[in-house]
């Protein structure tokens, strides 16, 4: 899907013209935010958001930071190169490597599956309550997740499809990006004012680090930190992000359109979706200032508050609407994934239906459909794949600094220093984060392995 005779246009245009040309060819990006806003991101926003309030709401900043460097990398390496990572990793790292990194992202991918469907259910559910219908048993679940199985399936079939289903598929998945927004904003903004204040003070972490100097950080914050850290940039995200890049064409003139459609498309959105839904869960059910309140364990406890000020059938059509798109979202990027994680590992051609075959992995995923909210497990996941993280960081920055694969295009001098002390900074917060969340979470992974 070559986009070159765009590109070269574009480059001569002024930078206002180019940038409009760029949200007309932006989607991986796209991919990226509709991956990343999934249980694991609204399990942490509304925990941090019920128990703390806006205090954390530098947490979701950082986190997409870190990871918007990291993928700016990729973006760098993949535009320069056009090969795909995962023979990349086999050539220029060991064929060891190539395999840990496409195996942990596909188990990464089929554990956060589950989730996935528990929030779309319950989105459903909570949107059939808006209408008067009363969905919430196991049948109804059950058709339910098999309804948003073979849908799921239809868009990554469409995507597979060819240049038309590209574009089509991508375009589907922008419009449910800014609902998501859309349908946190009207909940963020309705009813009473927000405090201002807290929430600049939330967003430049001025609450947090004056509490920290005085007396630590709350033991009930790590967890969800932890959980919002490692589900901000997920290891299956790296996979599928230089793969959605390649599928579209994108060569060395298109470097700049990658970093911005980074910014523009996963990042923006990112920040904004999260920022809206602590503001919301805070707001509503948040503590006093300067109080710890009780965790939420399903973002659909704001629709009481909601409703004093939208009515009760308004109040949870929106929040029904933003918490199926979001599961939805993400089922599907999952699912595109895995296409492309199983065609590498198990050589087959990009061409074929084996592509779609193997986007059916995850499918298992859908007995998330019976799970009220599985806010616990969402968490747990993430901080199973975050130790991985670090690991699939370090690569990259191996192979940006390896002349025999970047060649002209390895960054040098100031750039370099650059670029390799701002990825291993992420690096180094991505293992402490890590070793944090293996340590806090150790009696619940042992019992989720056995």
């Amino acid at each position: 899907m070559s986009q070159s005779n765009d590109i070269q246009t574009l480059l001569d245009k002024p930078p206002g013209m180019r940038l409009l040309g760029y949200f007309r060819m932006s989607g991986p990006g796209y991919l990226q935010s509709a991956m990343t806003l999934g249980g694991g991101s609204v399990a942490s926003c509304a925990a941090l958001g019920s128990m703390f309030g806006y205090k954390y709401l530098w947490v979701q900043i950082v986190a997409m930071a870190l990871g918007l460097v990291v993928l700016a990398s990729v973006a760098k390496q993949t535009c320069h190169s056009g090969e795909r990572p995962y023979a990349v990793f086999k050539r220029e790292l060991h064929p060891s490597m190539a395999v840990i990194w496409a195996a942990s992202a596909l188990i990464a991918t089929i554990f956060w599956h589950i989730p996935q469907y528990s929030l779309t259910a319950n989105g459903l559910i909570t949107l059939a309550d808006g209408l008067s219908m009363d969905l919430d048993n196991t049948i109804a679940r059950s058709v339910m997740g098999l309804i948003v199985l073979s849908v799921s399936a239809g868009m990554v079939y469409l995507y597979h499809s060819g240049v038309k289903g590209v574009r089509m598929y991508e375009t589907v998945v922008k419009s449910l990006i800014w609902i998501i927004v859309i349908a946190f904003g009207i909940a963020a903004f309705t009813g009473e004012s927000i405090d201002w204040g807290s929430v600049f003070k939330g967003v430049l972490g001025i609450t947090f680090f004056s509490d920290l100097m005085s007396g630590g950080m709350e033991e009930q914050a790590i967890k969800p930190v932890i959980g919002a850290l490692a589900a901000a940039v997920g290891i299956n995200m790296i996979f599928l992000y230089p793969y959605s890049v390649l599928e579209r064409g994108w060569k060395k003139d298109h470097r700049e359109l990658a970093y911005f459609d980074l910014v523009s498309g996963m990042a923006f959105p990112f920040i904004i979706a999260t920022t809206l839904m602590i503001l919301a869960v805070g707001k509503t059910i948040g503590p006093e200032p300067g109080m710890t309140g009780a965790e939420v364990r399903d973002v659909r406890e704001i629709i009481p508050v909601l409703s004093v000020a939208l009515g009760d059938g308004l109040a949870r059509l929106i929040v029904g609407v933003g918490v199926s798109t979001i599961g939805f979202s993400t089922i599907i990027t999952h699912m595109l994934a895995s296409g492309f994680i199983g065609c590498e590992m198990f050589g087959f051609s990009h061409e074929g239906k084996a592509k779609f075959w193997f986007s059916l992995l995850p499918a298992i995923g859908v007995v998330g459909v019976v799970i009220k909210f599985p806010i616990p497990l969402a968490i747990t996941a993430s901080t199973l794949a975050m130790p991985l993280m670090p690991i699939t960081v370090i690569c990259f920055i191996v192979l940006l600094n390896r002349p025999s694969y970047m060649g002209d295009a390895m960054p040098r001098g100031v750039a370099r220093i650059g670029w390799n002390t701002i990825l291993i900074a992420a690096a180094i917060v991505m293992t402490s984060a890590a070793g944090i969340a293996l340590q806090k979470n150790w009696q619940s992974l042992q019992d989720l392995l056995s």
